[in-house]
């Protein structure tokens, strides 16, 4: 699976933030709410975004187990994320060969932005390895194919279309992923295995002004994600950019959230 820069996870952290579901993260709370102490597990935890976010609603003394298979954010990570009540882990692995590698004592396996970028093979495979070991699951932000720009240009549709086709390519966790329909698909193999689910809706609301480097450097990536497939022409996809960021147009970007609890 290829990797995110601290860079950028720095910059989306608090579009992250802002854009969870309050239902969701209120079902967690809840399931925990008799708990004194936790231990987790977050799988691909990039700079660890998860602990300050999620740390809120789980029992006071937790203890975290970031998983990434890049070095350089677990180092972030442990720099940033630990504080009183708060014991970091960080555990260097590739989920695409293991996607379950809590340690045992695991109380809530989490994860952020992950289900869009696999195949559902394996998602299947994890929620196989969820519902064997009991585990609670609590998975943010995956992207919903939905977006909208606060003043339109002529190749949106072209472009959303494309983008959600690139979605659907080989991220590296098993084959081509399920992108737009991760939460679909997430969600149909938690059922399977017998998980009462809360869903609820998490959209990134980006400001132009506001959030004008975030929005600029995700349309930038866009860009280069839709041009370098050839699904639209580069002259076009450059035009789109230029008058997006060019504008300093908000943006809204669709995601899912999930908590999930064996049966």
């Amino acid at each position: 699976m290829s990797g995110f820069s601290a860079d950028w996870l720095a910059l989306r952290e608090s579009a992250d933030l802002a854009a969870r579901s309050p239902a969701v993260l209120a079902a967690c709370r809840a399931h925990f709410a008799s708990r004194e102490k936790i231990k987790v597990c977050d799988l691909g935890s990039g700079t660890g975004a998860a602990v300050p976010a999620f740390g809120p609603y789980l029992p006071g003394r937790q203890q975290w187990v970031l998983v990434d298979n890049d070095p350089a954010n677990l180092a972030e990570a442990e720099r940033l994320r630990t504080s009183a009540g708060v014991c970091i882990q960080s555990l260097t692995a590739d989920l695409a060969i293991d996607p379950a590698p809590w340690p045992e004592g695991c109380d809530l396996v989490t994860a952020t932005a992950l289900f869009d970028l696999a195949s559902p093979a394996w998602i299947e495979r994890l929620c196989s390895r969820l519902a064997a070991a009991r585990l609670p699951l609590l998975a943010t932000l995956t992207y919903d194919g939905k977006q909208g720009f606060s003043a339109s240009h002529s190749a949106d549709a072209a472009m959303l279309a494309a983008f959600n086709r690139h979605q659907r390519l080989d991220k590296g966790l098993g084959g081509p992923a399920a992108g737009p329909e991760g939460a679909a698909v997430l969600a149909a193999a938690l059922e399977k295995q017998g998980y009462r689910i809360t869903l609820g809706d998490s959209p990134w609301q980006l400001d132009g002004a506001r959030d004008h480097e975030l929005i600029a450097e995700l349309l930038r990536g866009w860009a280069a994600a839709v041009a370098g497939a050839g699904f639209v022409p580069r002259a076009e996809v450059d035009a789109w950019l230029a008058t997006h960021v060019g504008r300093a147009d908000g943006l809204s970007v669709g995601h899912t959230d999930v908590f999930a609890v064996p049966g």
